[in-house]
């Protein structure tokens, strides 16, 4: 059974937030955003968010934090350049339903020669309870070789990663 609902063309809104005290980045300034849980975003089985949207939520997120520093999808590839994940490791925490709002928080945690580790927490904004933790690690790729490539200072400056 598939969802007729739509995505939502903006369903996250950027926030400067503040996190609940059981959420606390090493970070002191995540990028963070507000959700709040559509239709679509259900099981067809179970009316709670399925684990397939909160891969979609992460990704997302990691997507909106690049636009916000000036490196968008559209303008890595016009570099010929774009993140990949290699990796998530996901923990799932407890359910959300539909018309739940969430806080999203992300930070890099690690950078390598071309690898970053994104951290990503999502939050119950109601009951300041985690919802779901992420790991995920990505690699700068050279779209002509699709081989990974050492991404530019400037660029790994901007995610502001912690000190390696």
């Amino acid at each position: 059974m598939t969802h007729s609902t739509p995505i939502p063309a903006e369903e996250f809104e950027i926030v400067q937030l503040t996190l609940p005290s059981v959420i606390r980045p090493p970070n002191a300034v995540p990028f963070t955003l507000t959700l709040t849980v559509g239709s679509h975003a259900l099981g067809s089985i179970i009316a709670h968010v399925s684990n397939v949207e909160y891969v979609r939520w992460i990704d997302r997120i990691e997507e909106l934090h690049g636009v916000s520093i000036g490196l968008s999808r559209a303008t890595l590839l016009a570099r010929q350049r774009m993140w990949f994940v290699l990796r998530h490791e996901i923990d799932y925490l407890c359910e959300v339903f539909e018309a739940d709002s969430l806080g999203c928080a992300t930070w890099i945690s690690r950078r390598g020669r071309t690898t970053i580790q994104r951290e990503t927490v999502i939050w119950h904004r109601g009951r300041e309870a985690e919802v779901c933790r992420a790991s995920s690690r990505w690699a700068y790729i050279d779209l002509n070789t699709r081989k990974p490539v050492q991404a530019p200072e400037i660029e790994l400056q901007l995610l502001q990663p912690l000190a390696p």
